[in-house]
């Protein structure tokens, strides 16, 4: 019987199953003031566009109106919205990047306040988002940052999903 066990295991190390074969992931965490990042575009219609740099030179823009704010990683984002839960967001300045120790990373978690009415935004989402190579980018899913383990489930969604993400493909995960 340990023979069995043993060679069990030796084959989930070797496929690649289970924990054995994952790549370990790590967080690492910049701070936006957005507003004084550069102007990446005109403000028209009191729409303002900032771009700052962010982590391995992956760019985040990130856009304010009169009654919310979003960011969006590198120049080609889907076009989408954040989320269904909330009508109105608004971008908090820290990013935590997700990805495999020593890499680039492929996914980056930002938390939004969150409301249904302009002036009251008594919600939280942490927002989940997809680096592709090729410099594109999109929501894999939201996590309701109002309970204890909102970042460890937004890092779990991270790690599972955002390898293998099709942006404008794959369905979202709202948790």
């Amino acid at each position: 019987m340990p023979i069995r066990t043993i060679a069990l295991g030796l084959c989930l190390a070797l496929l690649g199953g289970g924990a054995a074969g994952a790549q370990e992931w790590v967080s690492t965490y910049t701070r936006h003031d957005y507003g004084k990042c550069r102007k990446a575009k005109p403000d028209a219609e009191g729409v303002s566009v900032h771009q700052c740099a962010g982590k391995n030179g992956i760019p985040v823009v990130w856009t304010a109106g009169d009654d919310s704010s979003s960011v969006d990683f590198s120049t080609r984002p889907v076009a989408e919205t954040i989320s269904d839960k909330a009508h109105f967001f608004e971008a908090g300045g820290t990013i935590e990047w997700r990805g495999p120790k020593g890499g680039r990373p492929q996914a980056a978690i930002l938390r939004y306040a969150t409301g249904q009415n302009v002036g009251k935004l008594d919600g939280s989402r942490l927002v989940v988002y997809r680096l592709a190579p090729g410099g594109v980018s999109c929501v894999i899913g939201s996590v309701d940052g109002r309970t204890g383990d909102a970042n460890a489930r937004a890092r779990r969604l991270a790690d599972e999903k955002a390898a293998g993400f099709r942006c404008g493909q794959d369905q979202r995960s709202e948790r």
